[in-house]
Order: structure tokens, then sequence, then C-alpha cells
């Protein structure tokens, strides 16, 4: 029967870039052209040593302080989560608003063209003053391309905030990827598209 080899921890001793070839295949038993192989088949970087020596000199650093000081450090990190962690939320909470917003909006377009539709006229302006017209099919048709567009912009981005279209076995949204700058942008980007389209 063949030796099941490790591979998950050949691949993490890989990343580190703290082994070489020689070395891992010293320590697992696997040739050393099969790890080569595999690194570049999945591909597998070792650009992980300058995280690594920067972790470590970090823990160093905290090692050979009083541990007064290694709290306050603690505390220090703490804080800066918290305080970040603050800052996203404000940021979602005002996203989450302005969609509350253009919800609203959307619905009250729904509601004047049913009011149109049900009238069966509209109130245009003419050089002579309001005048009353039929509403024609044309104009319906139009104006629910834009009303369902604008609510599609909108269902999206609501999904996207309340990380509704995760996928199974995420436990993110893709925008957490993206920095608070970035997410600004985008949800301005998309915001602007709704409201241009009016």
């Amino acid at each position: 029967m063949a030796k099941r080899h490790d591979w998950e921890l050949i691949e993490r001793e890989y990343r580190t870039g703290r082994f070489s070839l020689a070395q891992l295949e010293a320590r697992h038993g696997v040739n050393r052209s099969n790890i080569s192989r595999r690194a570049k088949k999945y591909g597998w970087t070792k650009d992980l040593s300058g995280r690594v020596r920067e972790r470590t000199q970090e823990k160093i650093t905290r090692v050979s302080l009083p541990p007064e000081a290694q709290a306050a450090m603690a505390e220090q990190d703490d804080a800066i989560i918290e305080f970040a962690a603050n800052e996203n939320a404000a940021v979602v909470k005002g996203h989450r608003t302005t969609l509350e917003r253009w919800r609203g909006i959307t619905n009250r377009y729904a509601e004047i063209l049913e009011g149109q539709v049900a009238k069966d006229t509209i109130t245009v302006e003419t050089k002579d003053g309001p005048t009353e017209v039929d509403v024609s099919l044309d104009y319906v048709g139009k104006c629910l391309g834009f009303g369902t567009q604008a609510l599609e912009r909108v269902v999206k981005l609501e999904r996207q905030n309340y990380g509704l279209d995760l996928k199974e076995g995420d436990d993110k949204a893709p925008e957490a990827e993206l920095t608070d700058t970035e997410l600004e942008a985008r949800i301005a980007k998309l915001t602007q598209q709704v409201g241009g389209e009016q």
C-alpha cells in the first residue's frame, strides 16, 4: 500500500519559505520533483516568508516586553479592531439608509405608474398647459422597463449589503474583501446608475 503524505502540511511548510525542496523531501519522504510539480499545479507560492519574519519579529518583541506592556499592546490591538469595526458598521448603516430611500423611490414610481394605468390617462405639459392624454402602450412598456431595472438594482444592492448572496461554504460576502474606499465607490456607482435612469 502506498504511503500517504500530509500534503496540507507540506504546502504550509513550502509556503513559509523556510524550507528548500531538499529539506521538505527529507522531512516528509516525498521526492522533491513531486513537491515541485504539485506546487506548480496548485499555484503554491513562497510569498509568505516576509510575513512570517514580520510576525516572528512581533512575537519576539512582545515577549521581551514587561507583562504590563504586553497587556497594553493587546488592548491597543483590541481598540484598533473595535474602532475599525465601528467605522465599518457606520458605513454599512449609511448604505442601508440610502438603499431604503431608493426602495421608497422605486415604490413611489410604481404607484404613480399604477395610477396612470388605472386612469388610462396621463397628464402632460403642452404649450397650452397641462393636458390629459391616453396612456400609450409604448409609454407603459418604457416605464415598466425603467422601474424594474431600478428595482432590480436596489434589490441587488440590498442583497449584497445584507450578505444574502453568500455561496454555500462562504463565510463572507464578496464585498468583504473590498476596502471601505472601494466599497463606497462601488455603492456610489451603482446608486448613480439607479438614480440616473429614473
